[in-house]
């Protein structure tokens, strides 16, 4: 075998080898990319969440609880009362009283005081009396506003509490906004009789002396008597007394001093002798709703 021969055949033995290599080489790079396993990470939206509310105070004697933010966990309570007044012959007289409670926050201080949140404790013949506005409380010209109830007591707030916008002032204000008042889980809940008392109606089953032309807010909880156009239904019994709606102190139903749970009628009553009021309840196991009127000339 000559040398060219030889060389020849070294050649195709090279290529050979070298083809054989890229082969192989091109075989194992593909396998390892199809069986490459590729793992997505995990993606990750920011949800916005709002303070949790971990602070709660209890009241066991009233039957109430009021929920407060995390950051006024070392709150203290401060007890006062409260005074309602009528006008006797040298002016104001102090006729009645009951508990105050104010919730106050850990960075009170007597140098920077920051805002109270008052709670006032009425009875029901208590918020009853004053809703019919036979005594005030203060100077201002409006009632307390209703922060809850249970069977026994209503929980307000006073009017103008925070007339002279203190440090937390707005922050209270938030606070009050999300219903923080609850009655606790042990106290009894008032009956249909009962919150005829809490919106400041007329007791169910009484009867009222009037003189002519006496005017009167009658109110009913919505709840018991939900058809405010047809919940109130008079009748003369004796003489001529009558009983008529007058508008101008707003809708049927919905008088100046209605409160969100109650409707409101505002009537005249005149003339002489006696009508009564009955109104049909639509609650479960609730009383029909009467109240006899004598109507006199003279009061």
């Amino acid at each position: 075998m000559n040398g060219k021969k030889i060389l020849n055949i070294a050649s195709v033995a090279i290529i050979i080898i070298l083809v054989g290599s890229a082969g192989y080489f091109i075989f194992m790079k593909n396998s390892i990319k199809t069986t490459t396993i590729t793992t997505a990470q995990p993606t990750t939206t920011p949800v916005k969440t709002e303070p949790t509310t971990t602070i709660t105070y209890k009241n066991t004697r009233y039957g109430f609880s009021f929920a407060l933010p995390l950051d006024w966990e070392n709150y203290s309570i401060v007890l006062d009362q409260w005074k309602g007044f009528t006008m006797g012959p040298n002016g104001d007289e102090p006729n009645e009283r009951g508990p105050l409670i104010s919730i106050r926050n850990p960075r009170w201080t007597a140098k920077t005081p920051y805002q109270d949140i008052p709670i006032m404790i009425f009875t029901l013949k208590q918020w009853d009396e004053l809703l019919r506005g036979n005594f005030h409380i203060g100077a201002a010209p409006i009632n307390p506003s209703r922060l809850g109830f249970n069977a026994n007591y209503v929980f307000a707030l006073p009017a103008r509490y925070n007339f002279a916008f203190p440090t937390g002032w707005k922050e209270v204000e938030k606070i009050l906004q999300n219903n923080p008042l609850q009655p606790l889980p042990s106290s009894s809940l008032p009956t249909a009789n009962e919150k005829i008392l809490l919106c400041g109606g007329i007791p169910n089953g009484s009867t009222q002396n009037l003189a002519a032309t006496t005017r009167l807010f009658l109110n009913l909880p919505k709840d018991v008597y939900p058809d405010k156009e047809h919940n109130l239904q008079f009748k003369t019994i004796s003489g001529n007394a009558t009983a008529g709606w007058i508008s101008n102190a707003g809708p049927y139903g919905e008088a100046f001093e209605t409160t969100p749970a109650c409707w409101s009628y505002f009537y005249e009553f005149d003339g002489q002798g006696e009508v009564d009021l009955r109104t049909k309840a639509a609650a479960k196991n609730a009383p029909d709703y009467f109240v006899r009127f004598i109507v006199n000339q003279t009061p």
